[in-house]
């Protein structure tokens, strides 16, 4: 999830908020729904090739769904490791 970041400016004019402003609440709000649903996170969705690309510079604890094979991985320690699909409960 890209947060977006607010660079210096304006907030409000004529006690409403500034157009910059609003564009960011509007671009935030947008990046939090789309990682969030109504009963959790969501993980990012990724194919094999573009997790084995990005996993080094993401942080222990990255986890990611491989559309590849249809399974999780996460990062710990470093290396790539896929979450057990046994069926649950």
């Amino acid at each position: 999830m890209k947060i977006p970041t607010f660079l210096n400016t304006q907030w409000v004019e004529n006690e409403y908020l500034t157009d910059s402003a609003n564009m960011f609440h509007d671009e935030l709000n947008r990046v939090l729904q789309g990682g969030l649903s109504d009963n959790g996170w969501t993980l990012p969705q990724q194919d094999q090739a573009t997790i084995t690309s990005i996993a080094s510079d993401m942080p222990n604890g990255s986890m990611w769904y491989d559309t590849t094979n249809h399974e999780f991985v996460i990062k710990i320690n470093g290396a790539l490791r896929k979450v057990t699909t046994t069926a649950w409960p």
